[in-house]
This record gives structure tokens, sequence and C-alpha cells, in this order.
């Protein structure tokens, strides 16, 4: 999950020239844009312009708009646009396409449809920005049937998509596991003479790569190649994330090879997809020989970078190596981070080595941060393994007096401890808490439970019952 989000985060960096586009497109061109350092000094400006006689047309409040939007500050276009219709200030295309944009930003697109069907009803042409930022508006809320028909619309009105359209309907196609509908799109661009960009072709291999459907995206990547479209870095980063994914880490390697022979630089997103695919293969050293590849050539490796390797190294029994990467980040820029702390402490625990567990968790707490729900549970099963139950019990309950919510594994870790150590009483107390807060009692529980011979165990597999039929 950590490395699909990365990759996503950089096909959104090149999918931003999208949002961009989106959050300034009323600015005309540069010269033009209105720039203010914060929301209050664009607020303080609009009440200038208020007192100015005659008012100042549309075209300049539209160009403040812009500005605070892009400050992101959408609720205050908002109430500023109701605030010049009031004074009887005639709205435009422009001024109302940023109006859609806003409340599509804010997860409100109906009411952004509601503002294309005002912009219809006087007379006005919506334009392809129009359309495209309400279709932008429906893909984040993932309400593809009104996508179409409102895409068939724009085809209707005759308004022609251009790349920014067609990226906007290929990108949640392919988020939503429809690359297959995508590829067509990409095709229909060809077919009316929009030439598809390294964007589109990227955000579709990523579709299809993060599916795990390699043959489809390599094929999308030799057409792309076949048409021209030189591909960047953050093509080869879905490609390898893809090759990575499915355990075909041998082609992953040779694509960072290639990327490399063709004068690409790949960041350090590229590098921490290798790293994370050479750890999930079980070669964890090899990762750490990357590591010291991109250190070595001048790559800072993040927080991130450091957490798949360090969790590599202790899956896989080199504890030794991890605790060494660990030592090097308290000397580095990059201080460990609670998950950092997290992994340690949980490979610590399932090693046995709960005294140095205990000592790391203590050190977290001296550093200011905060244990959450999976660094507590971590250390409350091992104590409960060790039969330091009481203390174990204790631990729990100091995790909700801490602010630290017990969620459904944190139950059954301390149920299962109690059970193990033939204390029912207990466990029934702690189902019956479990059973009120909506958990359920996972496998290893309930086969706990048809173990125990007690007679307590009727009513604590009553308890368990009701809360697995609820």
């Amino acid at each position: 999950m950590i490395f699909r989000a990365l990759v996503k985060f950089r096909l959104q960096q090149q999918i931003g020239i999208m949002g961009f586009f989106f959050s300034s497109f009323s600015s005309g061109s540069g010269h033009n844009k209105v720039w203010f350092k914060d929301k209050d000094d664009a607020l303080a400006s609009f009440r200038l312009m208020l007192l100015r006689k005659p008012l100042p047309c549309i075209v300049e409040f539209s160009k403040l708009f812009s500005s605070i939007v892009r400050m992101g500050h959408y609720e205050t276009v908002v109430y500023l646009s109701k605030e010049i219709e009031f004074l009887g200030i005639e709205q435009d295309i422009h001024s109302l396409s940023i109006l859609i944009n806003c409340f599509c930003h804010l997860h409100r697109v109906d009411f952004g449809l509601s503002v294309l069907s005002k912009i219809l009803k006087l007379g006005l042409e919506p334009s392809i920005v129009t359309f495209t930022t309400l279709l932008n508006g429906l893909c984040m809320e993932g309400k593809m049937d009104q996508v179409m028909m409102l895409y068939d619309d724009m085809l209707v009105r005759g308004l022609q998509p251009n790349v920014y359209t067609y990226n906007v309907i290929i990108n949640s196609l392919s988020k939503s596991g429809k690359a297959n509908e995508a590829l067509g799109f990409l095709k229909q661009m060809e077919k009316v003479g929009c030439v598809p960009n390294v964007v589109n072709y990227s955000t579709l291999i990523d579709g299809y790569c993060l599916r795990g459907q390699m043959d489809e995206a390599r094929s999308v990547f030799d057409l792309m190649v076949s048409k021209g479209c030189t591909p960047n870095v953050y093509t080869y980063t879905s490609l390898m994330n893809g090759y990575c994914k499915i355990e075909r880490i041998e082609e992953a390697v040779q694509l960072l090879d290639e990327t490399l022979r063709k004068g690409l630089v790949p960041d350090t997103v590229t590098f921490t997809t290798i790293i994370s695919g050479l750890c999930r293969a079980g070669r964890p050293l090899a990762a750490q020989q990357l590591f010291r590849y991109i250190c070595a050539h001048g790559h800072t490796p993040n927080i991130m970078t450091y957490g798949v390797l360090l969790d590599g190294l202790c899956k896989h029994g080199n504890l030794e190596e991890a605790f060494a990467l660990f030592q090097e980040m308290q000397r580095s820029t990059v201080k460990p981070n609670l998950v950092i702390y997290t992994i340690l402490i949980d490979s610590l625990c399932k090693c046995g080595k709960i005294k140095d567990g205990k000592e790391l968790f203590s050190r977290l707490i001296d550093e200011g941060l905060k244990p959450n729900v999976y660094t507590y549970t971590a250390l409350v099963g091992a104590l409960c393994k060790e039969g330091l139950i009481i203390e174990a019990h204790k631990l729990f309950r100091k995790m909700e007096e801490d602010g630290c919510t017990p969620d459904k594994c944190a139950y059954n870790v301390i149920i299962q401890g109690f059970l193990q150590h033939k204390d029912p009483s207990m466990a029934r107390q702690l189902v019956e808490e479990m059973v009120n807060r909506g958990f359920s009692a996972d496998a290893a529980t309930r086969a706990l439970l048809n173990d125990f011979p007690t007679n307590d165990i009727p009513a604590l597999k009553t308890l368990i019952g009701f809360c697995e039929d609820h």
C-alpha cells in the first residue's frame, strides 16, 4: 500500500499540470494574473474593489477569484461570488466556471451541475474548461455514469475534448479498474486528431500496473514509443512498480537499468520502488546494496525509503543490519518516526527480545512520539507470549488511558493471552467489552475457545456468537 501511494503520488505530480489548469484557467495569460500574499490580503483587495465607483467589471473580480482559488480557499470564493451577485454584478462564463471549480473541490459537484444549468438558462455558452472541470468533479466522486452522460452532452454541443479532458476520464477509469475502457478513450483521442501526451499514456500504464496487468501495461508502453511519445521517469517507475507487485523483480531491475542508460534521472520514489520489490522478493541485502548506491550517487533517501528497507531487513531476520540502519537514521537529517519505531519493536517482540522491545518503546516516548494501536498491540502480544499477562493487561489499559483506543486486533491479542493462561473470567470481561464496541473474535480466538474445557466457556461462546451475528 505504501508504494502504491508513492507511485500514485508521482503520477499525480504529472497530472498536477491539470490541477494547475483547473485552478488558474480564469487568470488569462501570465501577465494578467493577480497575486496576493494570503487570503486576508485578497479579501482586503475585494473590499476596496467594492468601494470603487463604478464597480469593477466581472473580469476584474474573476482575476481576484482565481488568485484565491490558487491559495485553496474555495469556500471564500463561493461566498464572494454570492456577494457580487447580491450587488447586481452580472457573472460571465469565466466567473461561473471558477465557481463550478470551487464546488468540485469542495466535493459538491451537485452544486456545480446546478451552476451549469444556470449558465444554460442565462444563454451563455459553456466552454471546454467548464465541462472538463465538471467531469473532473464527477470523477473525483466516482460518478462514472454521470461522467459519460456529461461527456456525451459535451459532444452534442460541438465541444471537442482536449488532452486535459481525456486525461480526467482516462485517469478515473484506470483507477477504478476499467483500464480497458480507458484504452478506448486513448484510441478515440487519436481518431479525432487529439494527440495523446506522456501523461495520458502514463496514466493508463499506471492503471494496468496497479492491477498487475503487466502485458497490457507493456503493450501501451510499446504503443507510446511507436507513436514517438518519449516515456519519462514516472512512466518507468509505474512499470517497475507493476513488475515488483507481481514479483518479477528482474524485469523491474532491467527497467531501472534502461532508465539510467537513456539518461533519465530516477528519483527517490523510483529507487524506493525497486528497494521495496527486492525486499518483497526476499532479497533485503540486495536492497541494502541499492540503498548504498543511491546514497553514494547523491540521492537523499526519505523516510519511506528507510522504512521499506528496515521492514525488509527485519522480516527476513537481518536485525543487526536493521539496527545499524536505525542508528544511521538517528545521525542523519531523516529522523526515525513512529512507523520506524513500530517496525523495530514488532520485530524485536516476534524474535522474543521483549526486554529490547520495551526499551525501544520507552525511548519512543522519550523522543516525544506517541505510540499508536499497532505499537501497543505488538508489545501487548509479546508480553502475553512471555507469560507476563498482568503486565500485558496493564499496558492494554494504559493504551486507552493515553488516548489510543484498542481495535479488534488488540482485543483479540489480549483475550487470547488470558485464554492461553487459563483465565476465562478476565477473557469474558474483555469479550464483553469487545462485543459492546462492535468488534468480533478472529479465527485464533475461536480456535482457543473450542479447545477450552472449562464451564465458563459456553457463556464466552455465546458472547462471541452474538458478536459474529452482528
